[in-house]
């Protein structure tokens, strides 16, 4: 008897990662489909949805052509589709214009419209999330305020992972946590919020069915089958967002465990066994991916680009010597770093290069570096990066604490889960225990875990984890040495924060 096989798609903003897995957890392959992203205009960030659903069946054929017992072996699909972005479609399906995607953020006269009926703390606590013009909502209130004839149009508006499940299976669904990412669900019903229908002026009848991420919604239609290669007979799972697949495919779905997923930006997740407000609303409250648990959130603030506009503006020597194969450049930058004492003596980094999502969500913010002297190095502000990036980690772990959750240990995912040194950093500056999977890049493999549920391969997501996850055995513990430093350091970072926001402009 041939083995069962999974595919797992992560449909991001930049291309679609898709990988096969066997049904013990084993990585057989994968496939990479990217795309561009278009900006119109200053702040507006926009795709042709049939982009995603172009690059998920070509890598879904490079896949089933890759499967060792053929693609009728492969029994389940399923998508961690990119959060906060809105496709509105009318009546035949077809999206009017554009989809507006995370980084889009022309809305803001939407939201501030809906605050003048709505208060931001009567939203969070009726939603869970923030009322900010990331989430979709908002997007689709600028296509009814700016477009109203396109408006007119449009009979259904769903995020991103709902239009590549439409396009695969023929059924309009959404799972709860892209439900979530609308900003109109009730996390603790699970159910869409009266409260923010009514304010956002929305119809119900506009939004696509809700269901659990592992949801087997049916098989995928003749067309998808024969376009993408894959059997007529693989069951597709609803999916989930991306944020909550690569938590999920970081083994992070017990209570008090987070996932700090560390790329560009730095989204981070705890999950929970029950739905909870942050008093500050630093952190949002979202279903996750596995349909018995939920995610205090934070969306993340810029981290890795924090660093990577470092090496490209002040690391010409490390990028050449990448150039010719001598090694990494963050690894040359790292190591240097690695001979400064903690606290980088004095120096201070806050990471607001592009605004702050830590200690307070806040468009205003800006970098900064406090406490140069003479005696400072590069060395010293590569580490005070590094800190920077780890003491705005704690702003949200403390924020997840204040909401009542036991924070227990740090799963590290992402590009940035690579660094030793920023691994410690973190340990010591939050106290828990960091440890990193043997994929960092977990997206696809949560994605692969709802498919291999749905399909009925594992019977329960615990079951799929505990085949499809593995940890490296390179752990980090806190230092007790480091502690005082960065208690002292922490403080410093806050004070400096806090003496700025005038100058920010909030």
């Amino acid at each position: 008897m041939s083995a069962a096989y999974v595919i797992g798609c992560d449909v991001g903003s930049q291309g679609t990662n898709a990988a096969l897995y066997r049904a013990d957890g084993e990585l057989i392959d994968s496939a990479y489909e990217a795309y561009d992203v278009q900006f119109p205009a200053p702040g507006w960030a926009e795709q042709d949805a049939d982009v995603w659903t172009s690059a998920v069946e070509r890598a879904c054929r490079r896949l089933a052509a890759a499967c060792p017992d053929g693609a009728g072996a492969i029994r389940g699909l399923s998508f961690g589709s990119q959060l906060d972005g809105m496709v509105v479609c009318d009546g035949a399906g077809r999206p009017v214009r554009p989809a507006m995607i995370w980084m889009d953020r022309r809305a803001e006269a939407q939201a501030a419209a809906l605050a003048e009926g709505l208060s931001p703390e009567d939203f969070y606590r009726a939603v869970g999330a923030n009322l900010d013009s990331s989430h979709a909502v908002f997007k689709a209130l600028w296509v009814r305020d700016e477009e109203p004839s396109l408006w007119e149009q449009a009979t259904s508006i769903m995020p991103p992972g709902s239009y590549v499940l439409r396009h695969a299976t023929g059924e309009l669904a959404v799972d709860y946590s892209n439900a979530s990412s609308l900003a109109l669900l009730d996390p603790r019903t699970r159910g869409w919020s009266p409260t923010a229908l009514q304010a956002a002026g929305v119809d119900e009848s506009m939004l696509p069915r809700l269901g659990a991420g592992t949801e087997a919604v049916g098989t995928v239609t003749p067309s998808f089958a024969d376009a993408s290669g894959l059997d007529p007979s693989t069951v597709v799972a609803i999916g989930c967002g991306d944020e909550m697949a690569a938590t999920l495919g970081a083994g992070v779905f017990s209570p008090g465990e987070v996932c700090d997923v560390v790329g560009t930006a730095e989204p981070v997740c705890a999950a929970s066994a029950e739905p909870r407000e942050d008093p500050t609303m630093l952190v949002e409250c979202h279903p996750h991916a596995d349909p018995d648990a939920w995610l205090l959130e934070n969306p993340g603030f810029v981290s890795g680009g924090n660093l990577r506009w470092w090496r490209d503006q002040f690391a010409p020597i490390e990028r050449d010597a990448e150039a010719v194969g001598l090694g990494d450049a963050y690894d040359f930058l790292s190591t240097e770093a690695g001979h400064v004492d903690a606290g980088a003596e004095g120096l201070v980094f806050l990471p607001c290069m592009q605004g702050a999502m830590a200690p307070e969500w806040n468009g205003a913010a800006r970098g900064v570096f406090y406490g140069l002297t003479l005696a400072h190095t590069r060395d010293h502000m590569t580490r005070a990066i590094l800190e920077g990036s780890a003491f705005a980690l704690r702003d949200i772990l403390d924020a997840m604490r204040n909401a009542g959750l036991d924070v227990q240990r740090l799963t590290i995912v992402g590009g940035g889960a690579k660094g030793p040194l920023w691994r410690q950093i973190k340990a010591d500056v939050t106290g828990l225990p960091v440890r990193v999977p043997e994929s960092v890049e977990t997206t696809a493999t949560g994605a692969a875990i709802l498919a291999a549920v749905g399909a009925g391969v594992h019977e329960r997501v615990s079951d799929a984890v505990d085949a499809f996850v593995r940890f490296r055995p390179d752990s980090h513990e806190p230092d007790p040495a480091t502690r005082e430093a960065y208690e002292d350091a922490y403080r410093r970072y806050r004070a400096v924060y806090g003496a700025l926001r005038p100058v920010f402009g909030t």
